[in-house]
């Protein structure tokens, strides 16, 4: 062998060793366990980045996938790596940000990528994810065909138009295809296939609010921080004013925004808002309750630039956006942007990931913050911006606390004379009222008047409710297990025979306020009356026309309507919950009950009623007085004594299968764990309340507990990493 041809041997081996080879990890729609990390493939000559949309083969198929991640491989051992078949678009299916956020929800809420990935993109199959093509249709002999009436009014309606679709000929006038066919091949019609197409937003289109001093100082507060921004904004202070000036700034400079509300049916509150804003063709609105084809079309929407704001609950904020610029978290207290099926994800954490990686502003909106959100903004971490008026200077409602325990009920409990009276002079006055009870339904416990203190079940530790047999006698049953008892002549407790059956439901109230207000409009806001945002309309409507009087609810009722005619809120038991084993529990009810108070008197002079068995709980008596910061900065001092979160982190393992014995096992292995790292974390195992011992939970705190978490086999456990829940 000569010596030129051992060169060219050389040079060869030299370039095969020495070309970059691209690697990427797929994710893929294929179910199997063994791919929910994502697999390895060779893009060959194709041009993958982050994102792609992929064909991939797996065993003897080929499915769709998603490119996670992008390597340079060298060595000659992977070679034998199956490659990717195709490319299926161009454009990625998700953006480096949303990638890097996908990511960190894997890592940081122990989940694995593909579970990640379900809240980014709608159910397979994504090759569906493109622009749809759409028929049209134009006339083209303007003569009128002499036999056909179906074709004379498909005749008619074309004259004088360019280009119609075949949706807007059916949905207008029930075109059927045959008779357009038939016009067409008669020489009458013409037809072309295009892709649907989306308009670039026009900037000069956008209305912009003017906003009051005030306001105008606080918007230069949020524009110049590159911080987070909490507006702690008093109820009716104008928070929305300011979101506006917010998203019409990010449209007019090309960006895109997601404005978060805490529930499905809010959306139908603000959207009008916001489309006098920019414009109803520029706004989606994104939830979970879309069917799959809505999903799908709105997807498509926001992906190709049909869309500058999306509006929506927590899952909004994985709408496809190119070019994000601004995320909005109204009443970002609530604890309805914690999702409960993994990815167990908070949308306030998952929106600061998001807006980091995107360079795009947060902004968390509440009257009552988070004390996360409070202790972040203390500290620094976020920057605190605050609107202590109200709009146009008005009063925040004068506020009475009715003692449960000295009311005479007679057949009207839960209402005390003070609350009628005071329904009955709105009823007069042509004004209405809101009332809130924290239940739906119809359930009771019983409850001594002395001691204040429920009777219980010594299975489930939770309060017997009371039901009545078909000769209408009471009797207590635990929910959780199915034990049935009589009802105790005395307290069990301190002996009183001063018991009374507490506690009721919406139906039960509107049952109650029909039989003694028979001429008022009543309207019931509850999971059993409203399952769609067009209900919510409905009722919302209904309420600033005008044509109801009392408007009784759940939690719906007390979350950001602004309702003018509205001069009573009333909370029929502001107690319900204090008595829950849950540190969180005074935070949330100390928000229910601000955030109610503030639906009344937003545009004359309001009262609210909040009636209690627990007078002297500081909870309530804080939020009768408006003195929310005094609240949060006592709350938060008793958290960092008590070493619950914020002043620590916490991660809640869940286990459903040999729940006891594997509780207690996975608390000695992390105590373990935590003494050989010096972790310094607390540990717990109990019952979940509502399990009947079924389920059980481990706690776990401490400055870093993922690191011992990391280290457990978490197969077949619900890992809750910031859990909102832990009862």
């Amino acid at each position: 062998m000569n010596l030129e041809v051992i060169s060219y041997k050389f040079q060869v081996i030299s370039y095969k060793f020495n070309v970059a080879r691209m690697h990427c990890k797929v994710l893929t729609v294929s179910l199997s366990a063994f791919t929910g990390g994502g697999l390895t493939y060779d893009s060959g000559n194709l041009k993958v980045q982050k994102g792609s949309h992929v064909l991939v083969p797996i065993r003897k198929q080929l499915v769709e996938g998603v490119v996670i991640d992008v390597i340079e491989r060298q060595s000659e051992d992977e070679y034998n790596i199956r490659k990717i078949e195709s490319l299926l678009s161009d454009e990625p299916l998700l953006s480096r940000a949303q990638i890097k956020t996908l990511n960190w929800i894997s890592e940081y809420y122990f989940c694995t990528p593909r579970q990640a990935l379900r809240a980014w993109l709608p159910s397979p199959p994504w090759n569906n994810l493109r622009p749809s093509s759409e028929i049209y249709y134009k006339l083209i002999d303007p003569s009128v065909p002499k036999r056909s009436v179906n074709q004379q009014m498909i005749a008619e309606y074309l004259r004088g138009k360019g280009w119609v679709s075949f949706r807007q000929l059916k949905n207008d006038i029930r075109a059927q295809k045959t008779m357009l066919e038939s016009l067409v091949l008669k020489g009458r019609a013409a037809k072309t296939n295009r892709e649907e197409t989306f308009e670039k937003f026009d900037s000069g289109a956008i209305t912009k609010p003017a906003l009051t001093p005030e306001q105008t100082e606080v918007y230069e507060k949020i524009k110049g921080s590159p911080k987070p921004s909490v507006l702690f904004g008093v109820t009716s202070s104008g928070k929305t004013e300011i979101y506006a000036k917010l998203i019409a700034d990010a449209a007019q400079s090309g960006k895109q925004s997601i404005l978060l509300v805490p529930e499905i049916l809010l959306t139908e509150n603000c959207v009008s808002r916001f489309e006098e804003l920019i414009g109803k063709e520029n706004i989606a609105v994104v939830h979970s309750r879309l069917t799959p084809s809505q999903k799908r079309k709105a997807w498509v929407r926001v992906h190709n630039g049909g869309v500058m704001l999306v509006i929506g609950s927590r899952s909004a904020l994985f709408a496809p956006f190119r070019n994000l610029g601004l995320v909005i978290i109204d009443e970002e207290h609530e604890w309805t942007y914690k999702n409960e099926q993994a990815p167990r994800y908070s949308a306030r954490e998952t929106a600061q990931k998001l807006c980091e990686f995107s360079g795009a502003k947060l902004v968390l909106g509440t009257a009552t913050p988070s004390l996360e959100s409070w202790s972040r903004a203390k500290s620094g971490e976020y920057q605190l911006v605050k609107l202590m008026k109200r709009w146009m200077d008005s009063a925040l409602p004068k506020v009475r606390i009715i003692d449960l325990a000295e009311v005479s009920f007679g057949k009207l409990y839960p209402f005390s004379l003070p609350l009628l009276t005071a329904i009955h002079d709105r009823l007069q006055k042509g004004e209405q009222s809101i009332l809130f009870l924290n239940r739906r339904g119809s359930a009771s416990a019983m409850m001594c008047l002395d001691c204040r203190r429920r009777i219980v079940s010594p299975v489930s530790n939770l309060p017997f409710t009371v039901h009545k047999d078909g000769n209408g006698n009471p009797y207590l049953l635990d929910h959780t297990c199915g034990l049935r008892a009589q009802v105790p002549v005395l307290c069990p407790f301190c002996k009183s025979a001063k018991l009374l059956e507490v506690g009721t439901g919406t139906q039960k109230i509107e049952d109650l306020l029909k039989n003694q207000f028979p001429s008022a409009r009543i309207l019931r806001a509850d999971s059993d009356t409203l399952e769609s945002p067009a209900q919510m309309r409905m009722l919302l409507n209904k309420m600033k026309n005008g044509t109801a009087d009392i408007l009784l609810g759940t939690q719906s009722v007390v979350k950001g309507l602004d309702l003018p005619n509205v001069t009573l809120a009333g909370v029929l038991i502001a107690d319900i919950g204090l008595s829950l084993p849950h540190f969180r529990a005074g935070e949330r009810i100390f928000q229910l009950l601000t955030q109610l108070a503030g639906r009344s008197g937003r545009a004359k002079p309001g009262e609210v009623i909040i009636q209690t068995f627990r007078p002297g709980a500081p909870e309530i008596n804080l939020a009768a007085e408006h003195k929310t910061e005094e609240f949060l900065n006592g709350e938060l001092k008793l958290r960092i004594h008590s070493g619950y979160p914020p002043a620590s982190k916490m991660i809640r393992l869940i286990i459903r299968e040999n729940a006891r014995t594997r509780a207690n096992e996975l608390c000695k292995k992390i105590e373990t764990i935590s003494d050989n790292n010096y972790l310094n974390l607390k540990t717990s195992a109990s019952p979940l309340i509502f399990s009947g011992g079924k389920t059980w939970q481990v706690l776990v705190m401490g400055a870093d507990p993922s690191k011992a978490v990391q280290q457990i086999n978490i197969a077949g456990i619900s890992v809750d990493v910031d859990p909102v829940e832990c009862v």
